[in-house]
């Protein structure tokens, strides 16, 4: 069983850690229609690095919790307040990552000149978009 555990969590960390091909692409290319100077290319690239390593370990910490919840629910009624307080802390971990990239954001803005900064607005609102399943999704029941 353990043995089974590390194996399905270390395959969940490989999907975690390295973003989708797409999203690699898109991003770079994007990236080259800035047209960013060699020294904002460098100050953006220093921005994303001081986050970085913040990020990768909330998703790690996200990961182990989601992992720990799924255990906890298979006997609920033996484990509520655990559920509840492992719930919780999915909860603050994702407003901290929320934060966090909000920050990097307008670090990263700060950077650019004001036709940048509408391109990379423009592109990372498209971008979230698209992660949460677009403006139009709809919720399991609840018709639009």
């Amino acid at each position: 069983m353990r043995r089974f555990v590390a194996i399905h969590i270390v395959l969940l960390l490989s999907f975690l850690v390295v973003p989708p091909l797409h999203a690699q692409n898109s991003y770079t290319e994007f990236e080259r229609g800035l047209n960013l100077s060699d020294a904002q290319r460098m100050r953006a690239e220093g921005v994303r690095e001081k986050y970085i390593n913040d990020w990768r370990s909330m998703r790690h910490e996200s990961m182990r919790k989601r992992i720990e919840l799924r255990e906890l629910q298979r006997n609920p009624q033996a484990n509520q307040q655990r559920i509840d307080r492992t719930q919780r802390e999915l909860q603050g971990l994702r407003r901290s990552r929320d934060m966090s990239y909000e920050q990097y954001r307008s670090e990263v803005s700060r950077v650019l000149d004001e036709r940048q900064r509408r391109q990379y607005n423009s592109f990372t609102d498209s971008e979230r978009r698209n992660r949460m399943g677009g403006p139009h999704r709809r919720m399991r029941g609840h018709e639009r």
